[in-house]
């Protein structure tokens, strides 16, 4: 039994689990976006620049590789009378997100809630998840800093029909701060941290995980040329998990040092209407657990998208994986999609 409480993105020091197309390919990390509805989830305090409504969709595939198409999240943010209120439905695994905005700060409510009864064929299931998000600008670095603060609390219980087998607890705080200046780096510094401690009883046995990670960095996002923009992003970083156990020995620590991470890309404008899109990440990283070696590796990335702009309509995709490594080469082939994940944006 696993519980995996979606926090807002502000909480995940190196990950930031809320996406959209442009954003998976230009870094893939929210904290390195301007002008982006991204951000507000990263930092929250952004909201008040943004008025949209955005519905998404997302592929899924069969063990046959036959591209499927799912409703991803939905949802609109408006203001009114200088007072910015939005809600979305599915955003980042939750069943209901409020977004709130006063003119000098921002509030992310988001709240999940599933049950599924048991019956004599399968066990039941009981989810509920919190999760609360404030930002706002201060003066710390640069000419001006945002601030994010985070928290949430998730629960899960696998129930039969007349007993409860176990139960699952996730809680997680983070923070993150992003200042912004005129300089060749112009989000400097980045500096994020959290925590996350995972829970699990089963009878009279417990066991816990805990997660402490933390990373600090810069970012680029500018305007190169009328119609080219680059958005690049240096991060080293941090995580530690401990484990503890009711009975018997806890598995030894683990470790991972992100030596260096690189992410990023590049947008350009070709047409009026048409956008091309190209993004890669790279990490160099060395991990330890326990007793056993310490390992040194890399992971490399790429991925490609495309933008559709008239007027105040915009469509962002990115391209699928499975397209560009196992899809039809361009004539023939699988069946893999050529688009993988979809969203459709109207700015008031």
């Amino acid at each position: 039994m696993k519980l995996t409480v979606c926090v807002l993105a502000v909480l995940v020091a190196a990950g930031f689990a809320f996406s959209g197309p442009r954003l998976n390919v230009l870094s893939g990390d929210a904290r390195l976006m301007l002008d982006d509805y991204n951000e507000i989830w990263a930092y929250p305090g952004t909201m008040a620049k943004y008025q949209f409504g955005i519905v998404t969709s997302e592929s899924m595939y069969s063990e046959s590789d036959a591209g499927e198409w799912g409703l991803g999240w939905f949802g609109c943010i408006m203001d009114f009378d200088g007072v910015t209120w939005g809600a979305t439905h599915n955003h980042g695994g939750d069943l209901l997100e409020v977004l709130y905005h006063n003119g000098n700060y921002g509030i992310i409510v988001g709240l999940d809630y599933s049950t599924m009864p048991a019956d004599t064929m399968m066990n039941g299931e009981d989810v509920l998840a919190f999760d609360v998000a404030f930002g706002t600008e201060i003066d710390l670095f640069g000419d001006y800093t945002d601030l994010a603060i985070g928290a949430g609390y998730g629960s899960v219980e696998e129930t039969g029909v007349d007993t409860t087998y176990g139960k699952a607890t996730d809680l997680m705080v983070g923070a993150s701060v992003r200042g912004h200046t005129d300089g060749l780096f112009n989000l400097f510094p980045i500096i994020s941290a959290g925590f996350q401690q995972e829970k699990t009883e089963m009878g009279d046995y417990d066991f816990t995980e805990s997660t402490i990670s933390f990373d600090f960095g810069a970012g680029i996002n500018k305007m190169y040329a009328p119609n080219t923009q680059f958005v690049v992003g240096a991060f080293m970083g941090v995580t530690n998990t401990s484990y503890s156990v009711s009975e018997g020995d806890a598995p030894d620590s683990d470790m991972m040092i992100n030596i260096i991470n690189l992410k990023g890309g590049v947008e350009q404008q070709l047409l009026r209407w048409l956008v091309l899109r190209a993004g890669a990440t790279s990490n160099t990283y060395y991990s330890k657990s326990g007793d056993a070696d310490a390992a040194i590796g890399t992971s490399v990335d790429g991925r490609f998208g495309l933008g559709f702009e008239v007027g105040n309509f915009t469509l962002n995709a990115d391209i699928s994986q499975d397209f560009l490594h196992e899809g039809p080469y361009l004539i023939g082939g699988g069946a893999n999609g050529f688009l993988g994940n979809i969203a459709c944006i109207y700015d008031f």
